[in-house]
């Protein structure tokens, strides 16, 4: 059985994909939150291409990638079957 991800989509990323949720392949082992959001960028493109910054591999600040309910930055973290990464823009208040 292949391990699966669901990505849960908000704001514009759930309009450019037409849906909110996501159940993504990730294959058996070494498949990193850079694999999924590459994959993403490459069925989607747009704003989805924007999420990682190419000079420091890092999540942009623009964007808010949640992996099991807790904020990440760093694209290189292994992804496990049954994960969930939730993407979204971040809420600022005043």
């Amino acid at each position: 059985m292949t391990a699966q991800v669901k990505v849960l989509l908000h704001a514009m990323f759930k309009e450019i994909a037409g849906k909110g949720e996501i159940t993504q392949a990730i294959g058996e082992s070494n498949f990193t939150l850079r694999d999924l959001l590459n994959t993403l960028a490459r069925m989607y493109g747009k704003d989805f291409k924007e999420i990682l910054d190419p000079k420091t591999g890092l999540i942009s600040v623009d964007t808010l990638v949640m992996l099991n309910g807790q904020s990440v930055r760093k694209s290189e973290v292994q992804l496990k079957d049954k994960d969930v990464v939730m993407i979204s823009v971040p809420i600022g208040g005043g």
